[in-house]
């Protein structure tokens, strides 16, 4: 795409799909030189765009937010003008608290309704917020507030997840605290000096009409740390105009995200599909997004069947590890509850394996909802391409990638919704991005990402092994690492899989017969759960480390025990 057409295209798409309050110079960079260069001179309000304006087009009594608590009886619809009203009165808290524009403020909170409320009220101040995922550890939530300056600090006494509740814990010192009241049992780790967030919102019953904060385009609206699956967590700022624009153009395209619609974005809070798909694009579109707090699996296996038939969800998307993790229960949970009002299955984060897929269209869609692959990162600011009919994945109308001289997947022109700057770090500028991915083309032209460098192995065939131990019909997850001449795969296995006479040659054959190039020793380990990233993607670093005896760095870990479980006793070896 030349310059001009890429300027034509996406000042068409900002037009389009936002409100704008000063309209642009110039809408693209020309390179990567000048990354924040997006919708040059442009102003908007981002909460207006989210909020006010569906609003002040009488769609006041159309529901916002669906609010589902892990206890069956707690949930809550919020219209756009009953979301608008606790939104102002948040906004005028904050600010009565010294919050304005430019300011950093904390933010870690569960699934609830305040996350929504919180986020949109900063914004509606021309605040930042960094928005971390609920259960980090308290000293890296410090080490990254300081990092980054911020002068609040909004949590919960905790929220509930498989039947009982979970406290956060507090980290100690640093910024002011505002307390979201979920549990009623304050942790230890609360002070003095603490503020309840809902004794605050209740003195402010009332509040006037205020008007949001006007970002220019190229303001910070937030920051998130990457998951650490491809090394040191980075600190990623994206900026008001060209994030809320890049989101709202993949969602629509990507998931015909509009009015009339529930989407349930099932990635936790915190991580970027959250940030683009559970909260900014389906509330800037005018959809209806969904919100649930607990477990997956509370108190069985089809609960999250159960809340999307319940609330008539018509985009749901998911995660690989969830969807592994629901493949382990096995199909009778799914396969009990009919889903009418599904119209799509989207999946992000890690790669879709076939097997995954064919699971979540048979048992999940009935095959009426078409199941789709997604790619993106915290730093391309959300989906950049998707899967097609014939394999692989393609990019995004104004997308433009390639694949480069290491292998690698490359962005070639810049897009709205990439990273604006990185906390602490330069943005390196280029004449594309490395996304870090290895990748094949196919014949037709899209591309087959096969993992992160330097996790996939240096000469081995890992993806190749991976992916021929992940098509056997037992198996419900597997993680392949290189070490030395040897590929370690780690495997779970579905529910129906009982103890599978001859498992193990069934696997090697697969691999044998699949990876023709693969010369190399094969162990198979079968284990229990597989160690995650906080944002659900596999740790494949920590894996191999695991491989090689050793425990390694575990501040990206969802769950650190899994790891060292998996030190402990490596699984059944075949």
């Amino acid at each position: 795409m030349n310059p001009h057409d890429r300027e034509r295209f996406w000042s068409d798409r900002a037009s389009e799909l936002l409100a704008w309050r000063t309209p642009w110079e110039k809408a693209c960079p020309d390179t990567f030189t000048s990354p924040s260069g997006w919708f040059k001179g442009a102003a908007i309000d981002v909460c207006a765009n989210c909020l006010d304006r569906h609003v002040d087009a009488g769609r006041d009594d159309v529901p916002a937010l669906i609010w589902q608590g892990e206890p069956e009886n707690q949930a809550v619809v919020h219209t756009y003008g009953a979301l608008l009203d606790q939104v102002r009165r948040a906004a005028v808290v904050l600010a009565g608290l010294g919050v304005s524009k430019g300011c950093v403020v904390g933010l870690s909170l569960p699934a609830l309704p305040e996350l929504v409320v919180a986020t949109l009220a900063l914004a509606r101040l021309g605040a930042v917020h960094l928005t971390f995922p609920a259960g980090l550890s308290p000293a890296v939530v410090s080490e990254r507030m300081a990092a980054c300056g911020a002068m609040l600090f909004i949590t919960a006494d905790g929220y509930f997840k498989a039947g009982r509740a979970v406290p956060i814990i507090q980290p100690e010192g640093g910024p002011r605290r505002v307390v979201v009241r979920r549990t009623s049992q304050a942790p230890e780790s609360l002070r003095e000096g603490d503020l309840w967030w809902h004794e605050l919102m209740e003195a402010h019953a009332v509040v006037p009409a205020l008007p949001g904060a006007v970002h220019g385009a190229d303001d910070p609206l937030f920051i998130l740390y990457t998951s650490g699956s491809s090394g040191h967590p980075k600190g990623v700022v994206h900026a008001a105009g060209g994030f809320l624009a890049g989101c709202a153009h993949s969602a629509r395209h990507a998931f015909g995200v509009g009015p009339g619609m529930t989407m349930w974005c099932l990635s936790e809070p915190g991580w970027i599909m959250n940030m683009a798909y559970a909260l900014y694009a389906p509330l800037c579109l005018g959809a209806t997004t969904l919100l649930y707090e607990g477990s997956p699996l509370h108190p069985k296996p089809d609960r999250l069947w159960r809340i999307a038939q319940k609330h008539q969800v018509a985009t749901l998307i998911t995660t690989p590890a969830l969807t592994g993790q629901l493949m382990r229960e096995g199909e009778a949970w799914p396969a009990g509850r009919d889903l009418p009002a599904l119209k799509l299955i989207v999946s992000v984060g890690e790669k879709l394996t076939p097997e995954n897929r064919q699971w979540l269209a048979r048992a999940v869609g009935k095959g009426r909802a078409p199941v789709v692959d997604t790619w993106g990162q915290t730093e391309t600011g959300g989906v950049l391409m998707l899967s097609g009919s014939r394999g692989g994945l393609t990019p995004l109308p104004g997308v433009e990638a390639s694949m480069n001289l290491q292998g690698h997947l490359a962005l070639d022109a810049p897009w709205p919704s990439m990273a604006s700057a990185l906390v602490g770090q330069r943005l390196e500028a280029g004449s594309s991005y490395d996304t870090g991915d290895l990748v094949q083309t196919t014949p037709d032209g899209a591309f087959v990402i096969l993992g992160r460098a330097g996790i996939a192995g240096a000469d081995l065939p890992v993806a190749a092994v991976e992916a021929a131990v992940a098509a056997h019909s037992c198996v419900a997850e597997a993680a392949a690492v290189g070490s030395g001449d040897t590929v370690v795969v780690y495997v779970t296995l579905r529910a129906e899989a009982g103890e599978p006479f001859g498992l193990e040659e069934d696997l090697e054959r697969a691999v044998r017969a699949e990876v023709e190039e693969f010369a190399g020793t094969l162990c198979i380990r079968v284990v229990e759960e597989l160690p995650k990233t906080r944002s659900g993607k596999i740790a494949r670093q920590a894996l191999r480390g695991a491989a090689e005896g050793r425990m390694g760095d575990t501040s990206a870990l969802a769950d650190p025990s899994v790891l060292a479980s998996l030190l402990e006793d490596p699984g059944k070896l075949f």
